[in-house]
């Protein structure tokens, strides 16, 4: 996320050439990042942090719970930064709220991100949308929301059985359904952007997710408001609100 002049990475599950790579891309430079918050400690989210904190001297915020999990895999940090989950700190001028999301990992958690009038919001890796999801995920601008998996096809696919009970149970991942039924819970007027994350590519498709979340978000459509997906392999649109 950047504003004016400041900017950090929520996550950073890439490797860190690959990270650097794709920020290029987008016409930004990693050397001006201020730090890197996490949500949690699967190595999909955390595979990159360790190198771009000691390269570029960023501090990096977490909880104790996903310090616990990451600490003998990720390496040494620059500086590490504690954050309690549901107490609102400060990263580059940034108000970050971290609340508690339902997954399969230490105390993961989701951020409601402000600075001045901007709001912003990221939950993935969630298994359900419970109420605490919900509140701190209303009265934003941008949202990006997980939408894992379509259930037809996660049911046909070819995970094994147990891996397809723990991406659809309560500490696993939210479906394109799901996804859009929380939207629908949180849309408000503010909202002008929702980017659909942390998409499996083995079990879902770009066009079914768009679908089922703008079917659930009619009001999006007249206000011309953008809904779009997130890909692991590509630089998505940049956002400006």
């Amino acid at each position: 996320m950047q504003c004016d002049s400041a900017a950090f990475l929520v996550d950073a599950g890439l490797s860190a050439k690959r990270i650097c790579e794709r920020m290029s891309q987008a016409g930004e430079d990693p050397a001006s990042l201020s730090g890197i918050i996490v949500t949690h400690g699967h190595s999909d989210h955390v595979k990159g942090v360790g190198v771009l904190s000691r390269k570029y001297k960023l501090p990096v915020w977490m909880n104790r719970g996903t310090w616990q999990v990451v600490k003998n895999s990720v390496g040494n940090i620059h500086k590490l930064e504690f954050f309690e989950t549901g107490q609102i700190f400060e990263c580059a001028g940034f108000r970050i709220h971290p609340f508690s999301v339902p997954h399969d990992c230490a105390d993961p958690v989701g951020f409601r991100i402000s600075r001045g009038s901007a709001r912003l919001g990221i939950a993935t890796d969630l298994g359900t949308a419970t109420g605490l999801v919900a509140n701190l995920l209303t009265g934003l601008q941008v949202i990006v929301l997980e939408s894992n998996h379509d259930p037809q096809m996660l049911r046909d696919g070819p995970y094994p059985w147990e891996l397809k009970q723990r991406v659809r149970s309560r500490l696993g991942h939210l479906s394109n359904t799901e996804s859009a039924k929380l939207l629908q819970r949180i849309f408000t007027d503010e909202l002008q952007a929702v980017v659909l994350a942390h998409m499996s590519e083995t079990n879902n498709r770009a066009d079914l997710a768009l679908e089922c979340a703008r079917s659930s978000l009619p009001g999006l459509r007249d206000r011309d408001a953008m809904v779009c997906c997130a890909f692991q392999d590509d630089v998505g649109p940049a956002i400006e609100w």
